[in-house]
């Protein structure tokens, strides 16, 4: 017998976006599901569009503004599913996402505790989509690595049982990356992760200001304080192999980049502190550089006059 699934959206603000969220959610063909909308003190026309759908959804509106966790977490206390389906207030699902992750994930469904598929990443500029097929997660089959390299789907990739979920303390709101924590704990307490192949779940970027834009450094420190606590467990559990290493390179590297593309500064100190295991990855410039005693900020200082001056020598 299926099992009825809580599709849960937490909403502040997303005016029309939450259109083709709701639209998406109400259109799984999965007869036993509920949907369940926390409009968090929204300001904008979102009240009146959730209004249009209140005789199909469950609708919590709210007259403070709760951060998305606490939202989650109420969502999660008024779920009457024994698996919860998650989905920002932005993002969508692909036709038939329930559907199919519990027909992939069949063989194992009575002992796992969430089910996970890859997400594509819907790229948008100038108010238009540019790249829809992109993958977040496909890369391993393994939650912990796909955690320790910085690769893991996006929340609406997800099916949660209840009970597990209850079980490692729902959502935290201590963190700004709540969704990376909330994995490390499902991962540390040993929940069972089963992989399905088929991408079921929209991630929009780009698309709108959001709070990885506003605060990105802030999450970037946030995620690297989680990476070193997950990498004491591993430590101390004895389970940091080389795979996993090169896993926190990899990590280590898309950090260093990030920090790189906003502030220098910061971006120097962080590769001092874990300068021997950057260096493995660093083109030859980079590496050439530092020999010499230059920070980043001097060769990116380097680089932008040379891009000046080569239009004279050319003239020349």
């Amino acid at each position: 017998m299926d099992p009825t699934v809580t599709i849960g959206i937490p909403a502040y603000n997303p005016g029309k976006w939450i259109i083709q969220t709701l639209e998406s959610a109400l259109s799984q063909d999965w007869e036993k599901k509920e949907i369940i909308v926390i409009d968090s003190g929204s300001t904008d026309e979102t009240p009146s569009i959730l209004n249009k759908y209140k005789d199909k959804i469950k609708l919590i509106s709210l007259k403070k503004t709760l951060d998305t966790s606490e939202s989650r977490n109420l969502i999660l206390l008024e779920a009457t599913g024994e698996w919860i389906q998650y989905l920002d207030h932005d993002d969508y699902l692909v036709e038939g996402k329930i559907k199919t992750q519990f027909e992939e994930a069949k063989e194992q469904i009575d002992s796992a505790d969430v089910l996970y598929s890859p997400t594509y990443v819907e790229i948008w500029k100038n108010g238009s989509s540019i790249h829809q097929n992109n993958l977040l997660g496909a890369d391993y089959q393994d939650p912990l690595i796909l955690w320790l390299s910085w690769d893991m789907p996006q929340i609406g990739s997800y099916i949660w049982r209840k009970q597990s979920l209850l079980k490692i303390g729902g959502w935290d709101n201590l963190h700004l990356c709540e969704d990376y924590s909330l994995y490390m704990r499902a991962i540390t307490n040993k929940l069972k992760f089963v992989y399905c192949p088929t991408p079921g779940a929209v991630y929009r970027v780009g698309h709108r200001h959001s709070r990885a834009v506003s605060h990105f450094i802030e999450i970037l420190k946030d995620h690297d304080a989680l990476l070193e606590e997950m990498i004491e467990y591993l430590k101390k559990e004895k389970m940091l192999t080389e795979t996993r290493q090169a896993a926190i390179l990899k990590n280590r590297f898309q950090k260093f980049l990030a920090y790189k593309s906003v502030d220098l500064s910061i971006a120097d100190a962080y590769f001092k502190k874990h300068k021997e295991l950057l260096e493995q990855k660093l083109p030859f410039r980079y590496r050439f550089g530092l020999s010499l005693g230059l920070s980043f900020s001097d060769m990116n200082k380097i680089k932008y006059m040379s891009r000046r001056l080569l239009p004279f020598f050319k003239e020349r």
